[in-house]
This record gives C-alpha cells, structure tokens and sequence, in this order.
C-alpha cells in the first residue's frame, strides 16, 4: 500500500472516526449537563435575592434588640410606668430622657436609609395603643389601633413581621408608601410595650423585579398562606413548559417562587447541540481534504530531502535542496540548506583561526613577561617612593600592581563582576594621577549581580576608549550601571565626551583596528567578538553616540552565577 493511502486511512482512523464518537458522546451528555447547571444556576440567584431580603429583615431585628436591650431605654420605661405619681421635678427628668430617647431612635434610623420610622408603642387594657417615643409625631394612633395585625401581634404577644402593606395610618401623609413592620414586645407589668421599626419595601419590591436574568421569567413573594405579596402571581407547579423554584426565608417564612420558561432556561443547551453537529459536519469534511492534499505535497519535497541527505553523508555539501513550498516541510528544507552553508562557513573559520592562533601564540612568545620579575620591580618602586616621601607615586603603583595582578596572575578567562569592577577602579586611579581630580567615575551596581560571571577585562578597554577618544585632555564624566533585566546582565558605560558619528560608528564595529592606537588596549570590537565567541545572539554589544552628546556603550550578557561554567560558542 502506498504512503499516500496509508495516510488517508491513518488520518481517517485517527482523527475523524474518534471525534466524531466523541462529539455524539458529547451531544447527548452535553443538553443534561447544561440544563442541571440551569437550573441550578437559576436557584443559586433566587437563594441571592432571597438571602438579600433576609437581610433587610435581620437588619430590622437587630435593631428592635438594640432598642430593647439599651439601658437608657429599659430605664425610660420604668420612668413612664410611674407618670401618674410622678412630681413636678420627675416629669421634667422624664420630659429630658424622653428627648434622649428620640435623638437614640432617630440614630437608629438614620444607620439604614431604607429605615422609615422607628416608634416605642404603649398598649393600654382594651388594646389600644398610645405614641410613647418615635422618630415623627405623625402616627394616628387611633387608625393604628385598628390594623388587624396590630391585634393579632397583641394577642399573640410575640415579635411579628408584618407583610408588605400601605401605611395608611398617618395623620398628614397622602402617599401611604409600601411598608414591612417589625413589631417587637416588652413586657413591664400590666402593660405592654412595643418596638416598632418600619421598613420601605421598595427596596424589596427592586430585588423581586430585577429577578434572575432569564426573559419571560416570572417572580413573586408569598406568605405562609400563599398569598402574594411582592412581584407577579405565579400559577401552577413546574411542567414541560416552565421550571418553577422556591426559597423560603428562615427569617419570615416567607416564600419567594420563580418561573422560568423551559425555553429560555435551557436556550443554550439547543445552541450547543447545533453547535457540536456542524462542527462534526465540517471536522470531517476538512480532514478528508487535509488527508488527500498532505499526501500529495509531502512526499515529493521529502524525496528530493532524503537524496540531499544521503549526497552530504558521503561528504559533498553542495548540494543544496530546492524550495517546493512554504509550510513545514518548505522550512526544514531551507534549514537543511543554511545548515550546510554553516557547515562550509566553519570549515573555513577553523582554518583561519587555526592560523589566527598560530600567530598569536607566537607573538606571545616574542613579548612573554615574567610576572613575578615585574611584580618584584613594582614593589621596589613601591617601597622607593615610600623611602623618598612620595606618597602619590606609592598610591599610584599600588594600582598598577593591582591590575597587573588581575589581568597576569589570575587564571581563567571569567572573573565576577566585583572583580570586573575592581579591575575598573584601579585603571581609572591611574589615570587621575595623569588627568587629576577632573576625570569622574561613578558606578551603580545591582547587589545580586556583583556575583555573577563575566569574561575577563571587558569594561577596561571601553572605559578607556571614552578616556582617550571621547574626552578632551582625559577630562570628563563616567557612568557604569550593572544590573539584572528579565534573566540577562546590562552593563552601561556612559560617558559625556564628544560623541562620534554614524560614519565613525560603523567603522568601528568593521574593522578590528578601528580607533586602535597608542591607549586603545584590545579595543571595542576585540571585546565585541570575544562576547559573540562565548554566547553568539542575542547577546553582545549596542554602541549610542551622537557627536557633541556623549557615547553610551551597552553589554547584554547571560546572566550566570559564580559557580556557572561558560565554554566558547566555537569549541
């Protein structure tokens, strides 16, 4: 059987026959699971809007059980139990606490700004009711005593919440605005007093009426009787055509009922159902077609790629493949084809370096130093101008020793970035003693990248190249800045000397000898290549200058702790 074939069937085995099982599987459990999620998600926002009108009800109790349970007040009814004996001087201490008593009520009042009204009710024997304290003087006591509820609170002698209602028993109000009352007991003797606090059921009626996000839902309060109270009458139990849910209120008893059609609850499960058959549909018509077109364009390129491949294992890299197109297989072709231009490209840099180095190693052979010898002479100096009270000259060959020691007796080609430094502070000593006090230096130093790991004597020369070509007389301004960014180490040396051109800047990253003379030591681009050696992109070095305003040499660098072990790029 031929490839083309056998990937047709693979893909067809593989990939359409299991999603499409899958997508039946899928098609039948997805309608239960989404409308349980319905439903549920409706009853979890039915519980909200219950548990939001439990708390305008817990609100009016605690307030009621302030009332009751605060001393002034306790100690007011007391008072108002003895009116009829009290003396001249006892009214007027019970007039002020009465006034304590309000200003009390009327804190109250004002914490809940859906509070209305807040009164302290005196019953007397035939069951009618007198104002003692409240937050308004326009209650009719008379209407009031003839509420029905009122009377039942009475007989019962129990707290009492009493339905949404019209507050038609005042003497001045027109309105009669929607209210739920809480009426609360106190016993004190023969008679009975109660707390009152009054409610708008605005706010109630809000929570009803926004609902629970379905259109054509339906959402009423009922009492224990099944009367309706708030919102819209709800007729009959859940059928093929709705889905009705209630919670009842553990603080009232009340019972909030929702009816959502069956239509709209589950909406989105016919729109999933729709959803995963056309995706079948087109799944499978698609991956016929990819099956029949990869099977045509694959093995061709992939022939003409396995031929190139057995021609370069018996030693012949010239031979290169031919781009037949722009996917996957187009891309690993081109890939083939540059891998063999680096593999010519390194042959032939193999063999210049391998002369390169040659050279090099017999130049070090021409002007080899004995350390030690020149350490010894240094310190001579040292203690000579130390004997001929030449402190500057001590200062300045301490430095120099300094150096030497970091660049001739240290061995390895890594150092860390203190050291780096270091070796940075005393080149630039040396030079002050040349230039004096006029040539500055100042460093910024992240304190978790002092440790890390960098290529010996790579900020010297640059530092350097701003001392001799970047200021005039060796007098300027040095900024080093080291810190971590994103995994890599910025290094920064800025100086405000003369800055060079666009043309002076592209001839000194050309050429190895460029700004190279008398003080230049290995120079920028020498650094430049050391750093590409060592890590290749993205790392390396990024020159800003403009003439006039300075220059500002960058490093990016990989960011590797002490103990990290760095190898050339070309070994």
């Amino acid at each position: 059987m031929k490839i083309r074939t056998r990937l047709v069937l693979y893909f067809l085995l593989l990939a359409i026959v299991p999603l499409t099982f899958v997508n039946v599987i899928v098609l039948f459990r997805s309608e239960e699971s989404i409308e349980e999620q319905a439903v549920a998600s409706a009853r979890a926002s039915l519980k909200q809007i219950n548990n939001n009108l439990d708390v305008y009800m817990s609100d009016l109790l605690s307030i009621a059980k302030v009332i009751v349970l605060d001393r002034s007040i306790q100690q007011w009814i007391r008072q108002s139990d003895r009116l009829p004996s009290a003396d001249a001087k006892q009214l007027e201490k019970m007039y002020g606490d009465e006034l304590s008593v309000r200003y009390f009520l009327n804190a109250q009042k004002g914490s809940r700004p859906y509070i209305q009204g807040i009164y302290l009710l005196s019953v007397g024997t035939e069951e009618d009711v007198t104002l003692s304290a409240g937050t308004d003087y326009d209650l009719d006591t008379a209407l009031f005593s003839g509420r029905d509820w009122w009377r039942r609170a009475v007989s019962q002698g129990e707290r009492m919440f009493i339905e949404p209602h019209h507050a038609d028993y005042y003497r001045s109000r027109t309105n009669q605005e929607l209210s739920v009352n809480l009426l609360y007991p106190i016993e004190r003797g023969d008679l009975r007093k109660w707390v009152m606090v009054r409610m708008d059921a605005e706010v109630m009626r809000r929570e009803i009426e926004n609902g629970i996000g379905y259109p054509g839902q339906k959402v009423g309060l009922f009492n224990q009787n099944g009367s309706l109270l708030l919102g819209e009458e709800i007729e009959g139990n859940e059928s093929k055509e709705a889905v009705v849910i209630r919670q009842t209120s553990e603080v009232t008893g009340w019972t909030l009922v929702a009816r959502i059609p069956y239509d709209q609850l589950f909406e989105s499960s016919r729109d999933m159902r729709n959803m995963i058959f056309t995706m079948t549909v087109i799944a499978s018509l698609l991956g016929l077609l990819l099956a029949l077109t990869l099977s045509h364009h694959v093995l061709k390129p992939l022939r003409l790629l396995g031929n190139a491949i057995r021609t370069t294992m018996k030693g012949q890299f010239h031979n290169r493949v031919p781009i037949l197109s722009n996917d996957e297989i187009g891309d690993l072709s081109i890939s083939y084809n540059q891998m063999l231009d680096t593999l010519e490209a390194l042959m032939k840099q193999v063999v210049e370096e391998e002369r390169a180095k040659k050279d090099a190693e017999m130049k070090a052979l021409q002007y080899q130093i004995n350390p030690h010898f020149l350490y010894n002479t240094l310190n001579s100096v040292q203690w000579l101008a130390v004997m001929k009270g030449v402190p500057e000259i001590k200062e300045l060959v301490a430095s120099l020793i300094r150096l030497l020691q970091s660049s001739l007796g240290k061995k390895g080609p890594f150092q860390t970035v203190a050291e780096e430094l270091e070796d940075v502070r005393n080149y630039v000593r040396i030079q002050q003693y040349r230039f004096g006090e006029d040539l500055h230096i100042e460093f910024q130093v992240d304190p978790e990248a002092q440790s890390c790991k960098v290529p010996r004597l790579i900020l010297q020369p640059l530092v350097e190249n701003s001392i001799f070509h970047g200021f005039e007389d060796g007098k300027g301004h040095i900024w080093i800045e080291v810190k971590r960014d994103d995994g890599k180490l910025l290094i920064s040396i800025t100086d405000d000397g003369a800055g060079m051109s666009e043309e002076q800047l592209a001839r000194l990253m050309e050429r190895d000898d460029a700004f190279s003379g008398k003080y230049s030591g290995i120079g920028i681009r020498h650094v430049a290549e050391k750093i590409e050696r060592l890590y290749g992109p993205p790392y390396g070095i990024q020159i800003l200058s403009e003439i006039g305003q300075g220059t500002k040499v960058i490093i990016r660098l990989p960011f590797q702790e002490e103990d990290h072990h760095v190898e050339s790029r070309d070994r």
